[in-house]
């Protein structure tokens, strides 16, 4: 019979991201009757007396804080760390590759003509830091060469407002920035500030400025002045993977203190980045055509006749607007989709290929490992952990 074990989970659980890491630790341990899970909301400091007495085997917790992180480690119990916002290396990380969430942002962004980038986030959370790194690191791999502005909130608690000085110091930010401009929120909290900043100061979203989120919390993104697009992470991935790590350590296994980084699932659009931030009317309409068309083979012949100009004019005016040529953006904007339609379970990756306009799986495959360097079989592994 296997060893009954008891677990304990401290997470944000009032928040989707900890709600969505739940779901994993859930998924993992359901098959597993002889272990109990103890759901706690993580509090602001661990009490060792009180953990020693819930005769715990393990524990998954966002470890926030050093002091947090010493006091964990005192009872000698495996614990997975699932927070960005220090590291520990006392405990393995499990945790969103922020890196590539900044990446990500920078290329939806930048895919949607705005040329001029802010960050809104904190200056001490390891993960806001990484973020906004990652941002600017692709920004340099567009030929973005000035510096990006940062803008440092006070982290705080989740569900609290921010003071009236620091919203009016938010505001006071957003008008000096140049405009147009698209703004990476750290989180989908502080993307809503930015757009409550935004109507305090007389700024239209999108048009002056265009609003990125990420976490996709519906509690917060549909409730802006304007729906606000989010970058969707995998948390059910990262509860899914702290919890076979604990499970691997209590079996005995030797597991070295190293960060496990899951990647961004996709980015779901709304209305706060849903326009072209061009003042060419033609090349306008010509990006509004290649949205429309995105699931199927594009022609340049036909979008310019789908704009009344020739192809020339096109070309001409595509690489003054945007610097790029009209098929360069076309590829881009079937890789997008492509992305987002990776984290589909339901799909293969057939469907994904005929879905966003490739003429065949074998061409998108070839196409996609030329592109990211990894096959699109590969891409999905890692996104969604599991073989497809």
């Amino acid at each position: 019979m296997p060893k009954l074990r008891r677990l304990a989970v401290y997470l944000a659980l009032d928040t989707e991201h900890g709600r969505g890491i739940l779901r994993g630790v859930a998924q993992f341990f359901r098959q597993r009757p002889e272990v109990t899970v103890l759901k706690f909301r993580d509090p602001r400091a661990y009490d060792t007396a009180a953990q020693r007495r819930l005769r715990l085997d393990g524990i998954i917790a966002r470890v926030a804080t050093r002091r947090n992180a010493t006091a964990l480690a005192a009872l000698g119990l495996p614990v997975i760390n699932v927070s960005g916002q220090i590291a520990t290396p006392r405990f393995p990380l499990i945790n969103t590759d922020d890196l590539r969430v900044g990446h990500l942002a920078m290329r939806h962004l930048h895919g949607r003509g705005y040329r001029q980038f802010a960050y809104c986030g904190n200056a001490t959370h390891l993960g806001s830091v990484r973020r906004y790194r990652g941002f600017c690191a692709e920004a340099k791999s567009f030929g973005v060469r000035a510096a990006i502005p940062r803008h440092s909130l006070p982290q705080g608690d989740q569900n609290a407002p921010y003071s009236d000085t620091t919203r009016a110091r938010l505001t006071a930010w957003l008008k000096t920035l140049p405009r147009p401009i698209g703004i990476l929120g750290f989180t989908d909290r502080v993307a809503l500030e930015l757009d409550e900043a935004c109507a305090r100061a007389g700024l239209r979203v999108p048009e002056d400025v265009a609003i990125l989120g990420v976490g996709n919390d519906l509690t917060r993104v549909e409730f802006a002045h304007v729906p606000l697009t989010s970058i969707q992470l995998n948390t059910q991935q990262i509860g899914l993977r702290a919890a076979e790590t604990l499970q691997a350590l209590m079996d005995g296994h030797r597991v070295p203190p190293i960060e496990t980084l899951v990647p961004p699932q996709k980015i779901v659009t709304r209305a706060s980045t849903d326009r072209f931030a061009v003042d060419d009317e033609i090349v306008a309409q010509a990006l509004d055509h290649l949205r429309e068309h995105v699931g199927n083979t594009i022609y340049v012949d036909d979008v310019a006749r789908a704009v009344g100009v020739t192809r020339r004019v096109l070309e001409m005016r595509f690489r003054a607007a945007l610097g790029t040529s009209v098929n360069a953006e076309v590829i881009r904007l079937h890789f997008e989709r492509a992305l987002e339609l990776m984290a589909e379970p339901g799909l293969s990756l057939a469907e994904i290929a005929y879905a966003t306009g490739f003429e065949s799986p074998s061409v998108f495959s070839s196409a996609f490992r030329r592109r990211f360097q990894q096959s699109p079989s590969d891409y999905r592994r890692q996104l969604c952990g599991a073989r497809v």
